[in-house]
């Protein structure tokens, strides 16, 4: 359904419309925090380290906070749901805040991987839940399993703690784990228009 999705979007202009009027409506320019301090001093400091934080967020060095807003947005119209992992940086790497956000598309996160791990837990669709059901880490791939361009660490997967990833999706039934486009509803039409 997710490959399906990503290519009507791709080839139809009232699907790639559609994408675009979703994140406009959903994000617009960027939702913004307001800080409720009443220290004006202090909540000029926080407002200029944020907005200077938000020019640096992204991890890839694409786009700003808001950038990475509207990219989660489409990923959600498209696939279903985003991850974001949060990337700490080191003191050195002279950044206002040593932290930057790193958008992961769905395929990263593979949906064959279901098996006992190591410890126990169970991993299902590449999420680690603990004896209780509650998300303890996500195995991602270490390389874009669909990227032909780069061969190295082709497979290799990676475990992150789940304390450092953002899982962004509607569960649409009790027990789902996993997001489901929000297209998929008119990929039939769109697929016939």
């Amino acid at each position: 359904m997710r490959a399906r999705a990503r290519q009507i979007v791709r080839s139809n202009p009232y699907a790639s419309n559609a994408a675009d009027s979703f994140v406009a409506n959903a994000v617009g320019a960027g939702i913004k925090p307001s800080s409720l301090i009443e220290d004006h001093a202090l909540k000029d400091e926080i407002q200029r380290v944020w907005l200077a934080w938000t020019d640096e967020a992204d991890a890839d060095g694409l786009t700003d906070f808001y950038g990475l807003q509207a990219l989660a947005a489409r990923a959600m119209f498209e696939a279903g749901e985003c991850f974001i992992r949060f990337r700490p940086r080191r003191p050195d790497d002279g950044l206002t805040v040593p932290l930057q956000l790193q958008l992961l598309e769905a395929e990263m996160l593979p949906l064959s991987k279901t098996e006992l791990a190591a410890n126990g837990n169970q991993i299902r669709c590449g999420i680690e839940f603990d004896a209780i059901g509650r998300r303890v880490a996500y195995h991602f791939y270490r390389k874009h399993p669909g990227d032909s361009t780069d061969q190295g660490n082709k497979g290799e997967i990676v475990r992150v703690p789940a304390s450092e990833v953002l899982h962004i999706y509607r569960p649409q039934r009790p027990g789902q784990i996993r997001g489901v486009p929000w297209v998929s509803p008119a990929l039939v039409k769109l697929f016939l228009l």
